[in-house]
């Protein structure tokens, strides 16, 4: 069969097509035939000898809508397509000028299907419309962008249709396939927070958790530059004029106003916070169900809530009595508590052998301070110092875990501020777990999103320094691994248990 091109007029849509498309989708299908007109010579209209469209009724109607335009709005509709973002300058002109020609003439490309019977016409219609096999899900979820396959109309990882009638938000379910189902995100040793799919459901956890750091403000983020990144950037050449630096700037040239409202876009004021989807797939893979987990340097409420919302027991060990009062106030009600007491002590707290799962997201030196108490690990004179006290914590907790059970580490290296030089600090948690007995098992790199990375990476590289964006999950196994089959069940994350985490007080669904 030959393709022919006829004008759009001649044309006629198929009133007993049952193939429907709601107003979004139909929106992302006009924008594909926009940036990608080629595709039209691959799949033309397929039509009968009245010309009445058997199948791609809804690339014919998306012809028609863009019939309807002007050039300015098709300009402007491709300008604010991401696919047409990536083309050339000259590539975008060819486009423009190519739909510039076709407003004139309005054509389409057809195939006629005339050697079909009237009931072959009908079934080809059903057919044409069906959809058979299902997606690779793994190859979607690691080779492609998720705003690419939301912009081309790919259900994967949208949120539902379906309305949650208990608030009228759509349901926050997420449609997802075999590894995202059972996994919660594809088990691969690569986990990249910055995925859409995981910024939104660590949106909802952050709702839902309420955790932003408030008992250790600025911590973390101590330089104002990089504090108050926006209105750094937006002073640049005012400073420049004025021959000073950001911070003699901001307190001479800034207003009370205005730093108000600077400091309210401070996210977790200047802290580092645990991402509770990676505490939620911890618990999911290396957990067992209604599980008893532990932490022996707790820091904030995320892991303790996250283990708790999950069905788990969660004991935790924190150092500040402020933490500890504020920790337990998040997780009143729950199955998870928080000791006031030094890390080191934890196996007097925790019964030996009691505990299945032992997480732990340990200071990283001088990093980011949390106190100025003498035990503190991250207030010590020497790293050596730092790690006795990791060493110490770390031999009492692996005595409270139970054999044949996972420990998980997250950790990243740290620099020594005084020369630059790394410290080997993720190969020294190595060393203190593989010498009490328990080895390493996996090793995991979580990517972050970093909101500060532009400007400190620019500053960094004056010293040749690159900017990190990666922390590193340690997990270990205590225990024959052999017997892993035999303790730990085979992974099931259903549908219906994502329905336990709707958006139930009224805040946004999971979106991009």
């Amino acid at each position: 069969m030959k393709t022919e091109i006829v004008k759009l007029s001649q044309i006629t849509t198929n009133a007993a097509n049952p193939r429907q498309i709601k107003d979004e989708k139909f929106t992302k299908l006009v924008n594909s035939i926009l940036v990608l007109p080629k595709m039209l010579e691959l799949r033309p209209i397929v039509v009968d000898s009245a010309l009445t469209a058997l199948g791609g009724n809804m690339r014919y109607r998306g012809l028609l809508s863009i019939a309807e335009m002007s050039v300015t709005d098709i300009k402007t509709r491709l300008e604010n397509n991401r696919d047409f973002t990536k083309k050339t300058p000259a590539e975008q002109a060819v486009l423009l000028e190519y739909w510039q020609k076709w407003l004139d003439k309005p054509t389409a490309i057809i195939i006629k299907a005339s050697e079909l019977s009237d009931a072959e016409q009908r079934e080809f219609i059903i057919k044409d419309n069906a959809s058979f096999g299902e997606w690779d899900f793994d190859m979607l979820a690691n080779e492609w962008e998720t705003e690419d396959l939301d912009d081309w109309g790919v259900d994967v990882w949208q949120k539902d249709d379906k309305t949650d009638e208990d608030n009228g938000f759509p349901s926050d379910s997420i449609r997802s396939g075999t590894l995202t189902e059972r996994f919660v995100v594809p088990p691969f040793s690569i986990l990249d927070s910055r995925k859409g799919y995981w910024q939104a459901r660590k949106k909802i956890w952050r709702t839902k958790i309420g955790d932003m750091g408030e008992s250790r403000n600025d911590a973390l983020t101590q330089a104002p530059e990089l504090k108050y990144k926006d209105l750094y950037q937006r002073t640049q050449q005012h400073r420049k004029s004025l021959g000073i630096g950001f911070g003699e700037y901001f307190e001479k040239h800034i207003s009370d106003e205005v730093k108000e409202k600077e400091n309210a876009k401070i996210l977790s004021r200047g802290v580092s916070l645990l991402d509770p989807v990676m505490s939620e797939i911890i618990c999911k893979w290396f957990g067992m169900e209604n599980c008893k987990t532990f932490d022996c340097f707790a820091g904030d409420s995320v892991f303790g809530y996250v283990s708790s919302y999950l069905g788990n027991e969660f004991t935790g060990i924190e150092l500040r009595q402020e933490q500890v009062q504020l920790n337990n106030e998040r997780v009143a009600g729950m199955t998870a508590k928080y000791i006031h007491d030094d890390g080191q002590n934890v196996a007097v707290h925790i019964e030996a052998d009691s505990q299945d799962l032992f997480f732990s997201c340990p200071p990283y030196y001088d990093l980011e301070k949390y106190s100025d108490l003498e035990n503190d690990a991250s207030n010590q004179d020497g790293y050596k110092d730092f790690l006795v006290i990791l060493e110490n914590a770390f031999k009492g907790a692996i005595s409270c875990l139970k054999n044949e059970r996972f420990a998980v580490i997250v950790v990243g290296d740290i620099r020594d501020k005084k020369t630059g030089f790394y410290y080997n600090f993720t190969d020294d948690v190595k060393r203190i777990f593989i010498e009490n007995g328990v080895a390493l098992y996996n090793e995991l790199i979580l990517i972050e999103s970093g909101a500060s990375t532009v400007l400190r990476a620019a500053k960094y590289m004056e010293t040749r320094k690159i900017a990190k964006m990666h922390q590193n999950i340690l997990v270990f196994y205590k225990g024959n691994p052999k017997n892993i089959k035999k303790k730990f069940k085979k992974i099931e994350y259903a549908s219906e248990d994502l329905e336990s985490f709707r958006v139930d007080s009224g805040n946004e669904p999971f979106e991009d």
